[in-house]
């Protein structure tokens, strides 16, 4: 079955993560595999659906909230791969399709948000599954950030979702029984990473300290 191809874009959405909303500041953010979620459907002899996820997506998000420029990097274990069929699973992990063992991981890669007015609409990217690269797009349904507090970090989240041609990736296998296009659906959660205070310089740094006199100089 071809969950391989959809368990892959999965991956990308994952991504998106959160490009977010305008109440973040400006900083760096960790995606939370705790919190985050990556789930696919595809169509199998085009009536009944197919169900997988993968159980852990780590990543970095940079943004910049005053001129809403960034970056994402998301990568996806693909060897944490599982479906709601047990044969459905072995196949997605298997050679003629995510090839898990080959393959461990799935990447995806920003190269610009895109905002209507404030709102983040889509994350242009790559996404690299199975040793090829495919540029896609992903469409954010919904995105939002909290600002940090003394207690807690700040915590952006963002929903989205991708359908993805399987065979642009060389996912070609049960073609005539499991759907071409896959879709994708993501709920991340990124936590802002703490910023790092300046180590103390040791007492009297910077004075110059004379050199000991050589024995028998004079």
């Amino acid at each position: 079955m071809s969950s391989r191809g959809g368990l892959a874009w999965v991956s990308v959405g994952v991504m998106l993560t959160s490009a977010f909303a305008p109440a973040a500041s400006a900083g760096t953010y960790t995606i939370d595999p705790r919190d985050t979620t990556a789930n696919f459907d595809v169509r199998f002899l085009g009536l009944v659906p197919l169900h997988g996820k993968f159980l852990r997506t780590t990543g970095t998000l940079v943004y910049d909230r005053p001129t809403r420029q960034g970056s994402i990097d998301v990568r996806i274990d693909a060897t944490t791969l599982v479906s709601d069929n047990a044969r459905a699973q072995a196949l997605a992990r298997g050679p003629e399709f995510f090839e898990v063992e080959k393959y461990p991981s799935i990447e995806f890669r920003s190269s610009r948000f895109v905002f209507d007015a404030s709102r983040l609409k889509f994350i242009e990217g790559s996404l690299t599954l199975v040793g090829n690269t495919q540029p896609v797009v992903l469409t954010v349904t919904d995105s939002g950030c909290d600002v940090a507090t003394e207690q807690e970090p700040g915590r952006c989240h963002a929903d989205a979702e991708l359908v993805v041609r399987r065979s642009a990736f060389g996912i070609r296998a049960w073609a005539r029984t499991v759907s071409e296009e896959v879709m994708i659906r993501i709920a991340i959660t990124a936590r802002q990473a703490p910023e790092e205070e300046p180590r103390p310089e040791p007492s009297g740094a910077g004075a110059l300290i004379a050199p000991a006199p050589l024995p028998g100089a004079h």
